[in-house]
């Protein structure tokens, strides 16, 4: 038989040759996995921040100041009012008109409750944004693998609809001899056209299906277009290898759980943090600073230095009420977390419940499937027998015909069914470094 529409569909512009090969493409390319990196570092720079808040600080100043404009008056008390008579001849002076002067500053912190605090509080962001990491690297695994089975999937697929479409060809070219020599009718070869019509339709709605996985995977991957699979692809060989590279644990220890858990912990952090506001402050601070007078000898010139220190303590008093509003805050956020974390804790026990049920589901599934299959086969058989002997209808024939069609493609989506729950149940409550 032949027809243009037989022909495979053309390959991927680029092909997958492992699910080794895609763990190096998720590591490097995925977006979401390239923000969530970029997170912890962002977390890393607070945590760094709310140190320096700790420690001490040295500045360094220094200026130049030139008088562009203006006078001098000295005012001399009633006992250094001069004697009577003449003056003496005094050379007269002024101050230089440019100055310049530097210091250095150290400063630190004596009594800094919140900036402590705060510590503990940026390194608890850390985790949770490597624990956020860790979540959607799992998601982003699961993406890829259920992407990877689609493809595969879409590609059986559509090599069943080839098939189906062959035979339906054959049942066109066996009707028309059939109406050739007589035992025929016009009608049963418009039925047997209509078959292969329907045969064509549903092979390029697969052929379409299949373009729209692989850019699907492509997109997962952080590629562009169309990123496809060889047939030597081994399925079996993705839940093998993410069994190696995923440890199975508890459900309450799954990483978007542990995130949420300590996102509460933050929250209550935050709730003293906000108490601690009402605590005094203090600091001590040191300054080294020297000044001197720039001219030359018809200026009057200075020059001076200093070295002070200070301890300064800071009683917060009233505020306005601005340190009660952010106990409030704190407190309706500490709420709304204990809300997320129920929440968090429920979806991943109804998901790992469900992943582990779906897997049993898919292979009953497959199975009726599978028995549904050899039936329709069988069928169609023996509809095309009979209707050669003409016992049966052209309607038969083409109705059989259709039926194992469809029989032949929900067996293949069940088998690949089994495949995608098995890894569901396994990423469910895994934990993928």
């Amino acid at each position: 038989m032949n027809d243009p529409a037989l022909a495979p569909p053309p390959p991927a512009p680029r092909m997958l040759a492992s699910w080794q090969e895609a763990r190096a493409i998720i590591d490097q390319r995925s977006v979401d996995l390239l923000i969530a990196v970029q997170e912890i570092a962002r977390a890393e720079g607070i945590a760094r921040r709310a140190l320096a808040a700790a420690l001490p600080s040295l500045d360094a100043r220094g200026d130049v100041t030139h008088l562009i404009a203006g006078s001098t008056t000295r005012t001399y008390p009633p006992s250094a009012t001069p004697a009577p008579g003449p003056e003496p001849l005094l050379p007269v002076s002024e101050d230089a008109p440019t100055s310049a002067s530097a210091s250095i500053t150290l400063r630190q912190p004596l009594i800094a409750p919140r900036a402590w605090y705060g510590i503990g509080t940026a390194r608890l962001s850390v985790d949770v944004a490597k624990l956020s990491l860790e979540d959607r690297r799992r998601l982003t695994i699961g993406a890829v693998a259920d992407a990877v089975v689609s493809i595969v999937t879409a590609e059986r697929v559509s090599e069943v609809n080839r098939v189906g479409l062959r035979s339906a060809l054959e049942r066109l070219e066996l009707t028309r001899r059939r109406e050739r020599l007589g035992t025929g009718t016009r009608l049963d070869v418009v039925r047997a056209e209509q078959d292969v019509a329907l045969a064509r339709a549903t092979l390029v709605s697969g052929d379409e299906s299949l373009r729209r996985t692989r850019e699907a995977l492509g997109a997962v991957l952080g590629e562009r277009g169309e990123v496809g699979v060889p047939q030597s692809f081994s399925l079996n060989g993705i839940a093998a290898e993410m069994q190696s590279q995923c440890s199975q644990a508890r459900t309450d220890q799954r990483a978007d759980v542990r995130a949420a858990r300590a996102e509460l912990e933050i929250a209550e952090r935050n709730l003293t943090d906000a108490k601690l506001a009402f605590a005094p402050y203090a600091e001590l601070s040191s300054t080294l600073e020297g000044r001197t007078s720039i001219g030359d000898e018809s200026y009057v010139r200075t020059r001076s230095w200093g070295w002070s220190i200070s301890a300064v303590l800071t009683v917060p008093i009233w505020d306005g009420g601005a340190r009660y509003g952010d106990l409030r805050v704190n407190r309706a956020v500490i709420e709304q977390q204990r809300a997320r974390l129920g929440s968090v804790e429920r979806t991943a026990e109804l998901d790992t419940a469900q992943a582990t049920r779906a897997v049993s589901v898919a292979e009953q599934a497959r199975a009726v499937a599978e028995q549904a299959r050899d039936l329709a086969r069988e069928t169609a058989r023996l509809t095309q027998v009979a209707f050669e002997a003409g016992t049966a209808t052209s309607f038969d024939l083409v109705e059989s015909g259709r039926r194992q069609r469809e029989a032949e493609l929900d067996l293949a989506v069940r088998e690949f069914e089994v495949v995608k729950a098995k890894i569901t149940a396994l990423l469910a409550s895994a934990s993928c470094k």
